[in-house]
């Protein structure tokens, strides 16, 4: 199983703790600074109209409330452009360290089965579902946050007020909170995560349908197709009215309990007069302060208003970390033990042996064949009968099927190091490395001397062609090998492989693209300097190689 841990909501805010912090500071500064702009304003605006009635206009004082105002005004303002700075910060925080996470899940994961998720829909998995992921903190959690110390400081300016309204305030803000989310997300928090599904689903549909139109469109199946389409549609409107609907009702609800809690303030503070049949404020209520309370109140509303649609924000950032851990999701399959040490190969024999691509699952057809120490063997036949292969699951480098015998113990050959360790194996497009040529021969002998390179230069004809390059074995090729020939770069990489000086070498099409004499000078190196112990090779091509090789038809 993999070691690789599994995301959550936890451990991606704990992976940059400070970027998740600071976001939350400055918006805290920033709602607090709305709701007290408000407030101030509103008891500014009161007590400047209360002076001007009364005549006192000349003597009240301007300057102090209007630069409290200017003040609230500017740490607002610096408050949400800092959040949002710090946000973003977090946010590429975040994709380094899913970045990293998704590194480790393709490290972990088996080579076999890498190409169920190639590196563009890793990217485009990424990105979607990171702006879904950071929708939590930015939109679920911080709104929360905000909200609390938002009532929090209302409670306290209406306590100076009278302090009979904290207990309405405390219930508003219960309801706000708490109440009005839970029932939102309770209708629809399960819509949400359908219709991220078929989000999903419809996007990927919709690409396949314009690959694939041209053969829909031939084999008749383009009706069929649309009519799921359609019904993918369907389904996901029905998801997002159901969404819309828990909005609605919820924003309808969160206006109606302010509105019930702002009567309530009336309602508490205000008496009837018998003598001027009038209601007014009762005497030790301070008007000014009340209509500040008030603007604060419907400050506060804004502030909760976003908490209604919260659950739309967590049922994509679930969805998101699902698909994500989806990544790390390996079928487990059971293996035989292989010999703690395996010692030097002597035989290999496989029985009822069939090699084949995850892929795809195509490969050779079941063969039994044994192969013992001084053997030569040559598999032949047709055009994609799978003697690549058969070749590539000798070496252990693609799945299989069968039993297979190493110095009479049973072995999985695949992806076993110890086996492989024993083994040279040259595929029909190997690699070369956008390094000097010494440095790509020196991937079989990290101690090889240039002496020594030479010679497996020499061993397959190219060295008379290495001398007249202007740096020698200082030439830098280019990536893939892409400024030299397709026979060189395989003789390049034979070369590479006689420095390793295994005891089994596999070679696939070692001839293709080769003239005779090239043929001829090679075959005769494996035949006696670079002789190993066991040596199976695929080619189309008679050689001197194939006239003492036992030959296996597939």
């Amino acid at each position: 199983m993999s070691n690789v841990s599994k995301l959550s909501l936890k451990r991606l805010l704990l992976a940059n703790p400070w970027g998740f912090v600071f976001p939350l500071f400055l918006g805290v500064i920033a709602s607090l600074a709305g709701v007290a702009l408000l407030g101030i304003s509103g008891w500014f605006l009161s007590a400047a109209g209360l002076a001007g009635a009364i005549g006192a206009a000349q003597g009240f004082n301007y300057f102090t409330p209007g630069a409290l105002v200017r003040l609230m005004a500017i740490l607002r303002t610096a408050g949400r452009y800092g959040e949002q700075v710090f946000a973003h910060d977090h946010l590429l925080g975040l994709l380094k360290t899913l970045r990293l996470w998704v590194w480790d899940t393709r490290v972990a994961k088996d080579s076999a089965n890498l190409h169920q998720q190639s590196r563009g829909d890793l990217l485009q998995r990424l990105v979607s579902d990171l702006d879904q992921i950071i929708r939590w903190p930015l939109v679920v959690m911080m709104p929360w946050m905000y909200a609390v110390l938002a009532y929090l400081s209302v409670m306290v300016l209406a306590y100076f007020v009278s302090n009979t309204l904290l207990w309405p305030i405390g219930i508003t803000a219960v309801a706000h909170l708490f109440i009005v989310p839970f029932f939102c997300g309770r209708y629809a928090s399960h819509s949400v995560h359908v219709g991220q599904i078929l989000g999903t689903h419809r996007r990927s549909r919709f690409v396949s349908l314009f690959s694939a139109l041209i053969t829909l469109t031939i084999r008749g199946h383009w009706q069929e197709y649309a009519e799921r389409l359609n019904e993918l549609d369907a389904r996901q409107k029905r998801a997002e009215l159901r969404i819309q609907q828990a909005i609605s009702v919820g924003r309808l609800a969160s206006y109606s309990v302010t509105i019930i809690l702002l009567a309530s303030f009336f309602a508490l503070l205000m008496q009837y007069n018998p003598e001027t049949g009038a209601l007014a404020l009762q005497p030790n209520v301070d008007g000014a302060w009340l209509v500040a309370l008030v603007l604060a109140t419907l400050a506060v509303n804004e502030l909760v208003l976003p908490l209604v649609q919260s659950f739309v924000a967590q049922g994509q950032s679930q969805v998101g970390l699902r698909r994500l851990n989806q990544l790390n999701t390996q079928t487990d399959q059971d293996k035989v033990v292989s010999a703690p040490a395996l010692k030097a190969i002597k035989r290999i024999e496989l029985t009822n042996w069939r090699g084949y691509h995850a892929s795809s699952g195509l490969g050779n057809a079941p063969i039994s064949m044994k192969v013992e120490t001084n053997d030569v063997v040559w598999l032949r036949g047709n055009s994609g009968c799978g003697k690549s292969t058969l070749l590539a699951s000798l070496a252990g480098d693609c799945l299989s099927h069968g039993d297979a015998l190493v110095n009479d113990l049973l072995v999985d050959l695949y992806d076993n190091q110890d086996y492989q360790a024993q083994f040279s194996y040259l595929p029909q497009n190997p690699y070369v490395f956008q390094q000097t040529l010494a440095a790509n021969l020196r991937l079989g002998d990290d101690n090889a001397s240039d002496e020594s390179l030479w010679e497996a230069l020499d061993a397959v004809a190219l060295g008379d062609w290495a001398r007249q390059l202007p740096n020698g074995l200082n030439t830098l090729l280019g990536s893939q090998g892409r400024d030299i020939s397709g026979g060189q770069r395989k003789r390049l990489v034979l070369a590479r492989l006689l420095l390793r000086n295994a005891p089994v070498l596999l070679l696939d099409e070692p001839f293709d693209g080769l003239d005779s004499d090239s043929i001829k000078y090679i075959c005769t190196s494996l035949q006696r300097i670079y002789r190993p112990e066991m040596l199976v090779f695929v080619s189309h091509i008679n050689s001197p190689l194939s006239e003492k090789a036992r030959v296996i038809e597939l």
